[in-house]
C-alpha cells in the first residue's frame, strides 16, 4: 500500500507539472501525462508490482467507469433529435467509411491481433474512428468560431457520436455471442450477457420516463443537502453492480446508462450544483491512474516492431475523414474549411481509449495492436491540434 501512495503523490505530481505543459504548449489533454508516465514505468520496469497490484487496479477500473459515467452523463437526448442531416449523414458516413476500411486492413492484413475476427476487427476500427470533441472545444472557443457553421457541425457531429460510443461499448459485452466458442469459454453464457443488458436498458427507460416525477419528489426534500449526491452515487454504483455481477464488460455499460438516468432524474439546479463534484472526481482524481494504467500497458518493443501497422492505421484512420468531410461538406463550408473539419474530427480521446483497453484487457487484440492504437493516438494528437489551431488563426470560417 505504501508504494501505491508514493505513485500515486508522483503521478498526480507528473499530471501537474507536466500536464500544464502538454495543455498549454501542445492543447493536449493535461491527464494525457500520466499516460506517457506510464510508457516510461512500463520501459524500464518501475513500480510494476504495484501497478499490477489488486488495489491499484481496482482504482484504475473505477476510473474508466466515472469516465463512463460522466460520457452519459453529458448526453442530451433531446439535442440527439435536433441535430440536422448534415451531421447525421457526416457522422455516420466518417465512421462507417473508416470502420470499414480499418476493419479490412485489421483482419485481412493483421488477423491474428484481432483473435481472427471480423467483428473485433469491426470494432476495433470503429474505436479509432470516434471523434474527441472535448479537445476541440476550447480550441474553438478560443478562436470565437463555436456558434458558425464549422463550429456547430464540429461539436454536433462529435456529440452525435457519442451514440456510436455507447454502442461500441454495447457491442463488446455481446462479443462472446458472435465469437467462435473456443474464445468465449471462460466467459458467462452470451445469452444471460444479452438478457442483462437488455434489462438494464429497460431499466434506465423506466428511469428515464419517470423522471419529471422523480425531479419533483428531489424538488420537495431539497433541504436535505446530501440526498442528491448520495443519489448519484447509488445509481451510479447500482448500474455497475448490475452489469459486472454477471460479466465485467457489462459494468461499462451500467456505468454510462447511469449517467443518463442520473441527468434524467435530478433537477437541473441539483445538475448545477453536483457537475463540478462530479468532474473532480472523474477527471482529477480517477482519470490519471486509469491513464497511468494504459500507458503502463503500452509495449514500446511491441512499437519498434510494428512501424507498418502503425503506419497504415495513421493513413486509413485519417485519409477517410479527410476526403469524407471534404465531399459531405465542401458546397457548405468551402473546399479548405472542410478538410480543416476533416482534420480536426481526426483527434481522438477517453472513449476509444476505453473502448481499445476493453478489447486488449479482455484478451480480443493483441498488445501489438493496442500499443499500435495508443501510439496513433499519441503522434496525431499534436499535429491534429496544431494544424486545427492554424488554420482556424488565418480566417473566420462560415
Amino acid at each position: 500500500m505504501e508504494d501505491i501512495l508514493i505513485l500515486l503523490v508522483i503521478t498526480y505530481g507528473v499530471s501537474l507539472s507536466f500536464g500544464f505543459l502538454l495543455q498549454k504548449y501542445l492543447k493536449m489533454p493535461w491527464m494525457f501525462a500520466a499516460l506517457f508516465f506510464g510508457i516510461i514505468l512500463s520501459a524500464f520496469g518501475l513500480f510494476t508490482s504495484s501497478i499490477e497490484s489488486e488495489s491499484f487496479q481496482s482504482l484504475s477500473t473505477l476510473g474508466m467507469l466515472v469516465l463512463l459515467f460522466i460520457i452519459g452523463f453529458n448526453l442530451d437526448l433531446k439535442e440527439m433529435k435536433t441535430l440536422g442531416k448534415y451531421i447525421f449523414a457526416g457522422t455516420i458516413l466518417i465512421i462507417s467509411s473508416e470502420g470499414f476500411l480499418g476493419s479490412l486492413l485489421l483482419y485481412f492484413g493483421f488477423p491474428a491481433d484481432v483473435s481472427n475476427s471480423f467483428l473485433v476487427a469491426l470494432i476495433t476500427a470503429m474505436s479509432f474512428a470516434t471523434v474527441g470533441e472535448a479537445i476541440l472545444l476550447p480550441i474553438l472557443a478560443e478562436f470565437k468560431v463555436l456558434k458558425t457553421t464549422f463550429g456547430q457541425l464540429t461539436l454536433g457531429i462529435g456529440t452525435f457520436d457519442d451514440i456510436i460510443e455507447v454502442l461500441m461499448l454495447a457491442a463488446l459485452a455481446a462479443l462472446p455471442t458472435f465469437l467462435p466458442k473456443a474464445q468465449a469459454q471462460s466467459l458467462p453464457n452470451p445469452l444471460l450477457i444479452l438478457l442483462t443488458l437488455g434489462g438494464m436498458f429497460l431499466l434506465a427507460l423506466v428511469l428515464t420516463k419517470l423522471g419529471s416525477r422523480l425531479k419533483n419528489s428531489l424538488r420537495r426534500a431539497s433541504d436535505v443537502s446530501y440526498a442528491p449526491s448520495l443519489l448519484i452515487l447509488i445509481v451510479f454504483f447500482s448500474f455497475a453492480a448490475l452489469g459486472g455481477f454477471l460479466f465485467e464488460g457489462l459494468a461499462a455499460e451500467g456505468a454510462i446508462l447511469s449517467g443518463i438516468v442520473t441527468r434524467a432524474v435530478l433537477p437541473q439546479e441539483m445538475l448545477n450544483e453536483n457537475e463540478k463534484t462530479i468532474n473532480f472526481l472523474g477527471y482529477i482524481f480517477l482519470s490519471p491512474i486509469f491513464f497511468l494504467s494504459v500507458g503502463a500497458k503500452v509495449s514500446l518493443t511491441s512499437l519498434l516492431l510494428s512501424p507498418l501497422l502503425i503506419a497504415l492505421l495513421l493513413v486509413v484512420a485519417n485519409t477517410s475523414k479527410y476526403l469524407t468531410s471534404v465531399l459531405l461538406f465542401r458546397k457548405l463550408l468551402g473546399a479548405k474549411y472542410s478538410l480543416l473539419l476533416g482534420v480536426g474530427l481526426g483527434v481522438r480521446f477517453s472513449t476509444s481509449l476505453i473502448v481499445q483497453y476493453i478489447l486488449f484487457s479482455s484478451g480480443y487484440i493483441s498488445v501489438t495492436l493496442f500499443s499500435a492504437l495508443i501510439a496513433t493516438a499519441i503522434i496525431m494528437k499534436p499535429v491534429i491540434i496544431g494544424i486545427y489551431s492554424w488554420g482556424l488563426s488565418k480566417g473566420k470560417p462560415p
